[in-house]
């Protein structure tokens, strides 16, 4: 998740990690990823096996694709047991940070093979309903490999996963003092469980199915400061799209015989 200070003075840290939460084995979140960018960490979410999904804000320090690097199904952030894949080509959404900072901030990347599928790296099911935006939503779950509180240290036990509630974007704007845009959606958790530096990316789960991917926020885990993602239900045809056009250049390359 990347740092928002004040106003939406756009500081960007991408090492977000989960703040409040508790250690999971990767066999219970096997569609999270880690992202390697040119130094910087980030988190994604496997929708199939040639594609993850991630935040556009992952790109802004490098856009070479040969310093980029996936990780599927390691527990820790040191991990030597994860299978690692090269980057063939990334799409960033067109409209990112056009209408405001953050705006449309997710992005798909393919790699440069099929990603092997098994107990610790399976396919999320992106989300068919919009069911899910309502306050009365408290266990929303979001995981990640990071810190444990913001300006701490790297999680230690790996992964983690946390819960929190959803907020109307209209409380979350007068919360921050700032306009969103309906690409976006919030997350509370009662300033004491949040996403933080290096979640940036991952995704969002509710009833198992993606909802959001991590964006950006003031701090982590601050009394009355909201988490904001992106939100997948938005953005279903645009990812629709994408994939759809990889598939057709992918087939232009590889004609059969």
């Amino acid at each position: 998740m990347a740092n928002v200070v004040g106003k939406r003075n756009k500081s960007v840290n991408f090492d977000n990690r989960i703040v409040g939460g508790e250690p999971v084995p990767v066999e219970m979140f096997p569609a999270s990823v880690k992202f390697y960018n040119f130094g910087a960490f980030c988190s994604g979410t496997i929708i199939n096996s040639w594609c993850v999904l991630t935040a556009a804000h992952c790109f802004d320090n490098n856009k070479e694709v040969y310093d980029m690097m996936i990780e599927v199904g390691a527990r820790y952030t040191h991990d030597s047991g994860g299978d690692v894949y090269e980057v063939l080509k990334y799409v960033i959404h067109e409209d990112y940070n056009k209408t405001i900072p953050f705006s449309c901030d997710i992005a798909l990347i393919f790699p440069t093979r099929l990603m092997k599928l098994g107990n610790k790296s399976k396919k999320a099911l992106i989300v068919n309903t919009n069911k899910w935006m309502n306050v009365t939503e408290k266990n929303i779950i979001v995981t990640g490999w990071g810190w444990t509180r913001y300006g701490g240290p790297i999680s230690k036990p790996g992964l983690m996963k946390t819960y929190l509630r959803f907020v109307s974007l209209k409380d979350c704007e007068e919360m921050h003092n700032i306009r969103l845009t309906p690409d976006m959606f919030c997350l509370y958790g009662e300033g004491t469980r949040d996403t933080c530096k290096g979640d940036s990316g991952g995704g969002v789960l509710w009833n198992d199915f993606v909802i959001g991917v991590v964006s950006h926020g003031d701090g982590c885990a601050r009394k009355n400061k909201p988490s904001v993602y992106a939100n997948v239900w938005y953005f279903r045809q645009w990812i629709k799209t994408q994939m759809e056009h990889f598939v057709e250049k992918v087939c232009d390359m590889f004609p059969p015989d």
